[in-house]
């Protein structure tokens, strides 16, 4: 991977990053009525953009599945989907259970709780919700993924490497700050909170 290409590479991980603090502000305005900073200074989840690179660097992309580099020889293309979205939804299982456990083993508070969610393993993973980023994911690897990296590829050189390399440290900053202030405060750090209870989708939501 030349240089240029690992720019781009982390241009994807922070754009990824912003797109999973999206998710996670819907996800939370439709269940519990508000948005917050997610526990961050700036807009992003660096966890998001890692989780997405490692299942491509682990897994390819849906037309060209791989294991850590090699394509698999399997020639339907219908088992390669099906496999490589079993295998990004048992990764976020993983994932999930032990980010949770960890927060909650060094830090003593439960980030989040899924034990209201139907089919839910641990209070930190579900069926339903391990579904859903599983479908996401394969959606945006399949469809979106090598359509964004060439278009960051077709940026000039010098400009890329200064966006990735500001991205990057601000990214690792934060999420470095956030990691050491949930270590010291046992709790996350709201900055802002904005209300969405009263929307049309939070009560469409709650009417179900």
């Amino acid at each position: 991977m030349t240089a240029k290409n690992k720019y781009a590479f982390s241009m994807v991980i922070a754009l990824i990053s912003f797109l999973g603090f999206c998710v996670e502000d819907i996800w939370l305005s439709l269940t519990k009525g508000y948005i917050d900073n997610r526990n961050m200074i700036f807009p992003f989840l660096l966890g998001y953009g890692l989780a997405i690179a490692a299942i491509y660097l682990l897994f390819g992309t849906p037309d060209k599945m791989t294991f850590l580099g090699r394509e698999l020889p399997i020639a339907s293309a219908r088992v390669k989907s099906v496999l490589y979205f079993l295998a990004v939804f048992f990764c976020i299982c993983i994932g999930e259970i032990l980010l949770g456990k960890t927060v909650e083993l060094t830090c003593h508070f439960y980030w989040w709780d899924y034990s209201w969610i139907p089919m839910h393993i641990t209070r930190y993973t579900s069926v339903p919700t391990s579904l859903g980023f599983a479908a996401m994911i394969y959606l945006f690897m399949d469809k979106i993924y090598l359509r964004i990296y060439r278009c960051f590829l077709s940026w000039d050189e010098r400009f890329l490497r200064i966006a990735a390399t500001v991205l990057m440290a601000v990214m690792a900053w934060d999420f470095l700050r956030s990691g050491i202030l949930m270590l010291i405060h046992q709790s996350t750090q709201k900055r802002w909170i904005i209300n969405t209870a009263g929307s049309a989708l939070y009560r469409l939501f709650h009417s179900i």
